[in-house]
């Protein structure tokens, strides 16, 4: 369900990460085949990425948080470490860094991307508190590199820059362009695009580029003024412009990027 927020200037918001994953209806048949891909899906490795290394999209994938909830999460580093190896020596292997929304949190956390899924640990997150930044910073292993999305730090977007946000819907990878509308009072930039359920922990990023200047977090809801809160509960009611990102910069304060 959306936690809805009624804010000062008339407009309504709601995290818009909490999307149930679809049920599909068990079949007997299918229950090893489940099993198997399971198992399969454990092994460390590296998806094929979506349409090459030039896309954006092959550093992005569905964050299922509980077996439940659905966000949107992004790699933005792949590092590699030794290890020891229990014969003796080294074996390299890959730390992922994973961004997405701090009320995306949750006990079990799955990274899926393509056909694989990765089991994730918490490095640290920010809620979605009035004084939080609400962000959080995941890792994963990996056998080999991870396609990964490129924090710009510092780099702050002007009034009507145009800025792409990318992340899941109900089923869908999506992409859309909008113009920065203006920095609200905690310093979160509000996008003149739509956001959708699922889409909580996208990256948002300049058009064109691997940068990613933002996290989605928050979007508006069309709630009739005075409504009350349970209103939109029952009329389910549609999103609308602006969407709120926070500034990538929040990320600096959960971990040292040096």
């Amino acid at each position: 369900m959306w936690q809805v927020l009624a804010l000062a200037n008339r407009t309504s918001h709601a995290h818009y990460g909490g999307t149930p994953p679809a049920g599909r209806p068990r079949r007997p048949h299918l229950l090893c085949a489940l099993g198997m891909l399971a198992l399969l899906s454990a092994v460390v490795g590296r998806p094929e990425p979506v349409g090459g290394e030039t896309f954006s999209t092959d550093a992005v994938g569905r964050l299922i948080v509980d077996g439940r909830r659905l966000c949107t999460g992004f790699v933005i580093r792949s590092t590699p470490r030794q290890l020891p190896y229990r014969l003796g020596g080294h074996t390299v292997v890959y730390e992922n860094w994973l961004a997405t929304a701090g009320h995306c949190h949750g006990e079990q956390l799955t990274f899926q991307q393509g056909t694989r899924t990765y089991d994730v640990h918490v490095i640290g997150f920010s809620d979605a508190g009035s004084d939080s930044f609400d962000v959080m910073l995941m890792g994963f292993l990996t056998d080999k590199p991870f396609p990964a999305l490129e924090p710009a730090f510092g780099v702050r977007p002007q009034v009507g820059d145009p800025l792409m946000l990318i992340g899941y819907g109900s089923r869908a990878l999506m992409m859309r362009v909008g113009p920065l509308v203006r920095y609200d009072e905690r310093g979160r930039m509000e996008i003149h695009s739509y956001a959708s359920r699922g889409n909580s922990g996208g990256p948002v990023l300049i058009p064109g580029t691997r940068l990613v200047v933002g996290i989605g977090v928050e979007t508006t809801i069309d709630k009739p003024e005075g409504a009350a809160l349970f209103y939109c509960v029952l009329a389910q009611c549609a999103p609308k412009p602006p969407y709120i990102a926070a500034p990538i910069d929040r990320l600096q304060g959960i971990a040292s990027f040096h």
